[in-house]
């Protein structure tokens, strides 16, 4: 976004066409890897530079900006909300003299087993990830899906073999383990790459229970069979047949019935994209981050809420997505 010849940037995949601050929203891959652009300042929160660190990233040139905080440049001010996706994760509001406009980045709309949920900013412009921007993505309700891990978990257990719950190091792994913790008595182990952001969520406030792998009080808990696992959704396990894998994602409403899986997300589904806008009450919305639900869900906001919307990309703005 440009104003009077003040650029801001908000999570940038390429340096192509950067002069300025860089705003990050939260730590997944697709969205920090402006971290790795030394040469721009960086700004997000103490969490989400926390962990991009975790994964090894070296940060220099960063400013914090805390949620509910913000940072005034010129005639720009760049306020920080609660996006409820991951953990410190946030939505920007930039203030102008002529109107305001607020991005998301990813957004969970309602409270998850680890978060409060995204608070709704009014705004001229909205920004919105419309990643599960189809009427066909209604997910069930988190407790209801927590149960039924649950009862999956504790028959896989008694076939001798280990429930291995495959889902995103940051968020949905986090979602997991507390959903166990708080409904099952089944102890739960993680792989290291879960454990070092679990650490991080329970330095911020996170009351999370488990032990990672590599420990030897996790090995003999694994070798009695009583326990969940908690690994990376990419992790091969075709060479440990002592593990029962199941996916935990958002789009296991894709999936093969066939297959374990189960619909859990840290972002918002149709449902909650459609509520969060009308909560906003833009005068024109545009889409980024679904890909062809980019064009599904604009054409969604146009017909059920009477507001303009189209795909963020097809609109000839000095956004930068």
């Amino acid at each position: 976004m440009e104003y009077r010849g003040m650029r801001l940037v908000f999570d940038p995949r390429w340096k192509k066409n950067l002069r300025s601050r860089i705003f990050i929203t939260h730590a997944h891959y697709d969205h920090s890897k402006g971290f790795s652009f030394s040469d721009f300042e960086k700004v997000s929160t103490e969490e989400t530079k926390e962990i991009v660190a975790a994964y090894g990233k070296k940060i220099n040139n960063w400013t914090p900006l805390p949620i509910g905080n913000k940072i005034k440049k010129d005639d720009l001010e760049v306020v920080s909300y609660n996006a409820g996706h991951v953990l410190g994760s946030s939505i920007f509001e930039v203030i102008t003299p002529e109107g305001n406009i607020v991005y998301t980045g990813d957004l969970q709309f309602k409270d998850s087993f680890t978060l409060k949920g995204a608070e709704p900013v009014p705004c001229d412009i909205l920004v919105i990830e419309s990643t599960f921007g189809s009427k066909s993505f209604s997910f069930p309700e988190r407790e209801k899906v927590a149960h039924e891990m649950v009862q999956w978990a504790s028959n896989t257990v008694k076939t001798g073999k280990v429930p291995t719950f495959k889902a995103d190091t940051l968020g949905n792994a986090q979602e997991v383990n507390k959903a166990f913790n708080s409904y099952s008595k089944l102890p739960v182990i993680v792989h290291w790459k879960v454990g070092q952001i679990n650490r991080i969520y329970k330095a911020n406030g996170q009351s999370l229970e488990f032990l990672e792998a590599t420990t030897e009080e996790a090995s003999e808990v694994t070798c009695s069979g009583e326990c969940i696992f908690i690994t990376p959704k990419n992790n091969d396990l075709a060479h440990h047949p002592e593990f029962e894998p199941a996916l935990v994602s958002g789009w296991a409403l894709w999936t093969n019935r066939n297959k374990n899986a189960f619909a859990l997300s840290d972002h918002a589904d149709f449902r909650q994209l459609i509520e969060f806008v009308e909560a906003c009450e833009p005068r024109t919305v545009l889409t980024c981050f679904g890909g062809k639900f980019n064009h599904v869900f604009a054409k969604h906001v146009e017909k059920r809420l009477k507001i303009e919307a189209r795909p963020l990309n097809l609109i000839p703005t000095i956004f930068a997505s």
